[in-house]
């Protein structure tokens, strides 16, 4: 059980990149951190860090060693939740990105918390989408549409997106009125849909290069950007329409939209029957609004379809 605890330890120490970070994490302090370590290390007869007062740096045998020991760990901590299979508990691992969370699964997963005591959770905020086999996740949440082999993929809710800019550079620049005008104007690019915008529309699909004035993996920058008037975005509608209401951003193209996104959950096929799992996308598909609901909203009533119109 003590190389368990040490394991535990190693993959927090090499996550957040710290001693110190990993002893908060794990409540516990630094020189506990550094026991820990280094038990480790003459247990495994490897050096598993380069230790700097600046920085903790993964040896080449601590790299091969990291994702033995978070398959180790995990198997353990399914191994816990098995035999338990009458209570939702143990410990889950998650991947997911830093805006949607913070504005509209945080509080989803601190409910999750409440509802389940026995269940101790890893968030790990993250705005690109890895496999979650690799990063030794229960499952991993985003919106892009890859995905990986031996994964299954969850859809949990529409994330409408359209094409916005501030007023003031639409008066000072003029509106494209079709997609390939956007090769006229700066724009704005997230990691969401890059530099090829694709758009689709009652004359068909459409693709265009656009010119980036500014690249960002994150979406209250990326509006932050538009508020300023320093180009044209394609925003999360959650972010923009509250702009929208106020005067403060319009909304372009409207002939044409962005190919529709949902926000999914990916899991691992050996974990998607945890109980954790299990327990944790039910309450996500129960917090979360589905689409075409009548009257419904889309997240927490910041955009409300029109009478026969279809999410952005």
């Amino acid at each position: 059980m003590d190389t368990l605890v040490n394991v535990r330890t190693f993959l927090a120490a090499a996550r957040l990149g710290s001693f110190a970070a990993a002893a908060r994490s794990l409540s516990v302090a630094p020189s506990v951190v550094s026991k820990r370590i280094g038990q480790l290390e003459e247990e495994f007869e490897a050096q598993l860090f380069h230790r700097t007062t600046r920085n903790l740096q993964l040896t080449v045998d601590g790299g091969r060693l990291l994702p033995k020991c978070q398959k180790l760990l995990s198997e353990f901590d399914d191994l816990r939740d098995v035999e338990r299979k009458d209570v939702v508990q143990g410990h889950l691992r998650i991947d997911a990105p830093g805006t949607v969370t913070s504005r509209i699964l945080g509080p989803i997963f601190c409910d999750f918390l409440v509802r389940y005591p026995r269940i101790d959770m890893d968030l790990r905020l993250i705005d690109r989408l890895d496999n979650p086999i690799e990063r030794g996740c229960d499952l991993s949440i985003g919106t892009r549409p890859s995905t990986f082999e031996q994964i299954h993929d969850v859809p949990l809710m529409p994330y409408p997106c359209a094409t916005y800019a501030s007023k003031a550079y639409v008066e000072k620049f003029g509106a494209p009125q079709t997609p390939p005008d956007l090769a006229k104007h700066s724009c704005l690019v997230s990691l969401l849909y890059g530099t090829v915008w694709h758009f689709y529309g009652s004359l068909g699909d459409l693709a265009v290069n656009v010119r980036p004035r500014l690249s960002v993996n994150d979406t209250i920058v990326l509006r932050e950007a538009v508020r300023r008037d320093l180009g044209i975005a394609v925003l999360p509608s959650s972010l923009a329409e509250s702009d929208v209401r106020a005067g403060k951003l319009l909304r372009l193209l409207p002939d044409w939209r962005p190919p529709p996104l949902w926000l999914k959950a990916w899991v691992p096929t050996q974990r998607s029957v945890k109980p954790s799992v299990q327990a944790l996308l039910d309450f996500l598909r129960s917090r979360l609004p589905a689409v075409g609901q009548p009257g419904g909203t889309y997240f927490a009533g910041e955009l409300t379809p029109r009478d026969g119109e279809a999410p952005a």
